[in-house]
């Protein structure tokens, strides 16, 4: 999958759907990381995989 592309995506959900600026970053090996009002909401890194559609969008909703 190309992490640029799932970055987009998930920084157009976010937005969307929440109406929130969303930093996503991707960087060399495989790096996702993305950040909701200055806190890391997901890293791909940490997790090891990349979100599912729809799951950023729900760890923000129940953080908030």
């Amino acid at each position: 999958m190309h992490l640029r592309r799932e970055a987009v995506r998930l920084r157009d959900e976010l937005q969307a759907t929440l109406h929130v600026p969303a930093k996503i970053r991707w960087g060399g090996f495989g790096e996702l990381t993305v950040t909701v009002d200055g806190h890391a909401v997901f890293s791909k890194r940490q997790v090891g995989r990349v979100p599912e559609p729809g799951e950023i969008v729900r760890l923000v909703q129940s953080a908030r």
